[in-house]
């Protein structure tokens, strides 16, 4: 494990245990609750943490941070180079050296600390395509004998506590049984329906032996809202992902067979870069969705979310605190947890928590 960790610093981070409530929130739930009733923050193209363009660079913290300070959904972009999945954001190659499989072990190495907590995994070709050898190589890294029992292996979203130290794959990549020898289905496999640049997205999965779908994934994904200007672009990014969560708060934590996906990411051709949506400008003076979306989530704390995938999420920790239904008082600093779908009320204090 330690070699995989060094191999992969550069986009990992260097690991540091933390003591923060963030490091271990899926704890203070019960082990019956369904992932899929959980809010999640998550984070697009998460390991975006270095680049040559301000395209190229989405985030501002490193994988290790970003988990540690609550992210539980991971977007991982890859393609093959040398007979090796490498990790991509487009057709940029973020590292020469980095494999996936030291990114899983990076992943292993954080849930073998912080045990109470799933990732969900998003896996997407973003270089080339879904090759035969591609898809080998990414089934046999998540089935191989050795970390197996590191992957829930279902076909839909398990209970927690089926979940826990365990990663969920989420497949945003063809995966044909005809390539890979005693192929056994496993994971989400949400290639299939995953319309591109749009802001209305259903995914029908999991199905019966009758062909029959059981359960439905909603994603808003319009990435280039293609408008006149930055602000323009933030606000109709801003108005796409209101809409979206609006259907999912009025879906509620109770619903069984609907989950759902929201991107607040995104930027606007050459008009505006991922960090100015995300966080906005000086000059012009505008303010980035990230600003604009936390009061909308404070202001509809203890409803249902769902997934919200954000760039420069370390910009803001109440970005991740109002996702997961966390009040802020930034007086007393204190975080009050509510939830119906909570095994308790919890109170943490602030110096727990990494800002």
């Amino acid at each position: 494990m330690q070699a995989h960790l060094k191999a992969g610093e550069k986009l990992l981070g260097t690991y540091q245990a933390s003591s923060s409530i963030t490091s271990r929130w899926m704890s203070a739930y019960n082990d019956s609750t369904l992932v899929q009733n959980l809010n999640l923050p998550g984070t697009h193209d998460s390991l975006t943490y270095t680049g040559k363009s301000p395209v190229q660079v989405r985030k501002d913290i490193t994988l290790f941070q970003q988990l540690n300070n609550g992210v539980r959904f991971v977007d991982l972009r890859i393609g093959i180079v040398s007979e090796k999945l490498r990790l991509f954001h487009a057709s940029y190659q973020l590292s020469s050296s980095v494999e996936l499989v030291d990114i899983f072990w990076g992943l292993y190495h954080w849930l073998d600390q912080n045990p109470t907590e799933t990732v969900l995994v998003s896996v997407k070709v973003d270089n080339g395509n879904s090759t035969a050898a591609l898809q080998r190589q990414v089934y046999d890294l998540m089935n191989g004998p050795e970390v197996s029992d590191y992957w829930v292996h279902n076909t839909t979203l398990p209970a927690l506590g089926d979940a826990r130290h365990k990663l969920i794959p989420i497949l945003r990549l063809t995966m044909d049984p005809n390539n890979i020898p005693d192929y056994k289905p496993f994971g989400l496999n949400l290639a299939r329906g995953w319309k591109d640049n749009n802001a209305n997205i259903s995914i029908k999965y999991d199905y019966d032996a009758d062909n029959n779908y059981r359960q439905v994934v909603y994603v808003q994904d319009l990435y280039n809202p293609d408008a006149d200007d930055e602000e323009a672009a933030i606000n109709k990014k801003y108005e796409v992902l209101t809409t979206h969560l609006n259907r999912s708060v009025a879906t509620g934590f109770e619903n069984t067979n609907k989950w759902y996906i929201g991107f607040a990411s995104g930027y606007n051709g050459v008009l505006t870069t991922p960090k100015q949506l995300a966080l906005g400008s000086t000059i012009p003076r505008t303010v980035g969705v990230n600003t604009l979306i936390r009061p909308y989530l404070q202001s509809n704390r203890g409803s249902y979310f769902g997934v919200i995938m954000f760039d420069f999420i370390g910009s803001d920790q109440r970005l991740i605190n109002a996702t997961l239904g966390w009040e802020t008082s930034w007086g007393t600093k204190t975080f009050t947890i509510t939830s119906p779908i909570l095994s308790a009320m919890i109170v943490i204090v602030a110096p727990l928590l990494v800002f």
